[in-house]
């Protein structure tokens, strides 16, 4: 028996978190399905929760405090509705008709983390949040046309930002994707709009790396703050909705490898 285990590969990183980014796809899919109107946010939180710890997973939101943070993160699920752009927990909140909303969910599998987030419609959306969804969703791709070995991280930003802009969006410049790991917010961070002073904006990317490209735009200003009453909603001042798509991908010789699918 030892002989064996000796001669099996150890698992890499990596494979746990291609296995990281199936649960996340799957717990996604089931929020999206259940989204209505009338459904209570803390219902599908608890759910998502449950279906991480069912396939050998955790919760990597629940309980995380970065430095900037006042105080943990309540929830499993970042649940961020409308006007609202992120970290937004559940709160007791039900959805209603005609609202969208953000999910973004981050666990750990293992050795390694998965992330990812889309904005779901709830029942009967107006053309305004309708042609922001259209448009986030694209501008996400735009970014991920990029990405490839060699490729500068600040040509990212730039693309997404050269396609909203001429529509009338702005990108949300003080949130941003990352490189992912063992850990969920790795180093270098990846702006989503052109930022030249960025510490990594001039960095590579590497073959082999595993990133995140998360961006959230809003036809409003992007003017924003975060609630003090429960100290984690990020939201845009002006009311103006915003949209959030996310996907986690492997970085390879000649362009990436998408490893969540939960973008129908």
């Amino acid at each position: 028996m030892r002989i064996r285990q000796l001669l099996q590969p150890k698992k890499t990183l990596l494979e746990d978190q291609r296995i990281a980014a199936k649960i996340v796809t799957d717990v996604l899919l089931e929020l999206s399905s259940l989204s209505k109107p009338d459904t209570s946010l803390d219902m599908l939180d608890e759910l998502a929760e449950r279906m991480i710890r069912e396939r050998g997973g955790e919760p990597y939101n629940k309980g995380y405090k970065p430095d900037w943070a006042l105080v943990p993160f309540p929830a499993t699920v970042c649940c961020s509705v409308n006007h609202e752009i992120c970290h937004a927990p559940p709160r007791g909140r039900s959805l209603k008709n005609g609202d969208i909303v953000k999910y973004d969910l981050g666990i750990r599998y293992k050795s390694g983390c998965g992330d990812a987030a889309l904005t779901i419609a709830v029942g009967e959306v107006d053309n305004r949040k309708q042609r922001a969804m259209r448009y986030g969703l694209q501008a996400l791709y735009e970014g991920i046309k990029v990405v490839r070995a060699g490729v500068k991280i600040g040509l990212i930003g730039e693309a997404i930002e050269r396609f909203v802009s001429p529509r009338g969006y702005n990108v949300i410049k003080e949130y941003g994707g990352h490189h992912i790991g063992k850990e969920m917010h790795e180093l270098p961070h990846i702006p989503h709009y052109t930022d030249y002073t960025s510490p990594g904006f001039q960095e590579t990317l590497k073959e082999g790396a595993v990133i995140c490209i998360e961006p959230m735009i809003t036809p409003g200003n992007g003017a924003n703050a975060i609630s003090m009453n429960d100290k984690w909603t990020a939201f845009c001042t002006d009311g103006q909705p915003v949209v959030m798509f996310e996907h986690m991908l492997l970085v390879t010789a000649t362009g990436s490898d998408i490893l969540t699918n939960h973008i129908l």
